[in-house]
């Protein structure tokens, strides 16, 4: 199947129309009408889309698929040596996860994050924003974006020079808090909460996921 059937059978699934689809991506209607009829091919805004829809992004970002040869996909970026930094994680306490301090993998970095050189990939573990993201997805992380509210982020903590993190739904922000929202919340969590700023000082925006295989 197509990606632009895949989009257009999955909004259809949420009884969505183009436009409440793009309401949703924030993308005019004429973009997404582009992208469903073909016309558009390979656009900036599907990692948006394939979050809001609940979709793998390597479904319909071919440069994303595991194992693809190099210069098979002219989405690649970079088909010389790959530069897309993947970090694992650990359980760090009930919704909580520990980075790994360095990369444990290295991937053919996205056409889409081509100028976005701080991107990178986390190994998700846990179940507390399931289904969304589940134990063992890889979320895509974009460090730079600006810090707004009904997205998906990874807060950061350290503690003991390691560096703990959860993902989770900002619902917004005060000076001194980040009110945050779990879909699976663990026992005796639960679904909204703060996270201190104080302590958890940094929030990289997750815009997408690759499913595991």
């Amino acid at each position: 199947m197509e990606p632009r059937e895949i989009i257009r059978e999955a909004r259809e699934r949420h009884n969505w129309s183009q436009k409440d689809l793009a309401d949703r991506a924030g993308v005019s209607q004429v973009a997404i009408v582009k992208i469903e009829s073909g016309a558009t091919v390979h656009s900036k805004f599907l990692p948006k889309i394939a979050q809001i829809l609940g979709l793998d992004l390597a479904d319909l970002d071919h440069t994303l698929k595991a194992g693809a040869p190099a210069g098979q996909d002219r989405l690649f970026a970079n088909d010389i040596k790959p530069d897309f930094r993947i970090y694992a994680s650990a359980e760090g306490g009930p919704g909580e996860i520990i980075r790994s301090s360095e990369p444990v993998d290295f991937i053919l970095r996205p056409s889409h994050l081509l100028h976005v050189r701080d991107a990178y990939g986390l190994l998700v573990t846990g179940s507390s924003m399931a289904p969304e993201y589940k134990n063992g997805e890889m979320a895509i992380v974009e460090p730079s974006l600006p810090v707004v509210p009904d997205e998906v982020y990874i807060f950061y903590a350290e503690k003991d020079g390691e560096a703990r993190a959860t993902i989770k739904h900002l619902r917004r922000a005060t000076a001194e808090r980040w009110l945050v929202r779990q879909h699976n919340p663990p026992e005796g969590m639960p679904e909204d909460f703060a996270l201190s700023r104080k302590e958890w000082s940094v929030a990289h925006r997750v815009t997408g996921k690759r499913t595991r295989r």
